[in-house]
């Protein structure tokens, strides 16, 4: 669990705001260079990175909206509002789940040790409850 507490670390350090404002830059970049184009018809070199840019920007900006998307049908779904709450705070508590979640199952797995059982790893329908449990504490601090 440690490799998706590094991407939840790693997602918190999105900022949508940030996200949106460099696509936008690169697409005026890419008007910048769509005019030194007009201005320069016959050079290939020009041209041609031109139509790689822009594909690559255009794609970028598709991937960005279709993001976007699922990350506000995630938030909703756990009781956010994406437009309020940028993904470094939501993320956040996904983070800090995990976190106290391995701690929990570190203590855990000792107190059995030490007591000569045999830790039995939690179940999905376990985790699950778990889960559910946290969500609820969660929107009851709202």
């Amino acid at each position: 669990s440690s490799g998706i507490n590094a991407e939840y670390g790693e997602a918190q350090k999105v900022s949508l705001r940030d996200l949106v404002e460099e696509i936008q830059e690169m697409k005026k970049q890419l008007d910048t260079l769509l005019d030194e184009r007009g201005k320069q018809p016959d050079n290939f070199v020009l041209f041609s990175f031109y139509n790689r840019a822009e594909r690559k920007v255009r794609r970028l900006g598709e991937q960005t909206r279709a993001m976007l998307g699922r990350y506000e049908v995630v938030t909703k779904a756990f009781g956010e509002d994406p437009k309020r709450m940028e993904p470094n705070e939501f993320f956040k508590f996904f983070t800090e789940f995990f976190v106290q979640f391995d701690k929990v199952e570190r203590q855990l797995v000792a107190e059995s040790a030490a007591q000569g059982k045999v830790h039995q790893p939690l179940t999905r329908e376990a985790s699950r409850n778990l889960v559910r449990e946290a969500m609820v504490r969660h929107s009851e601090m709202l």
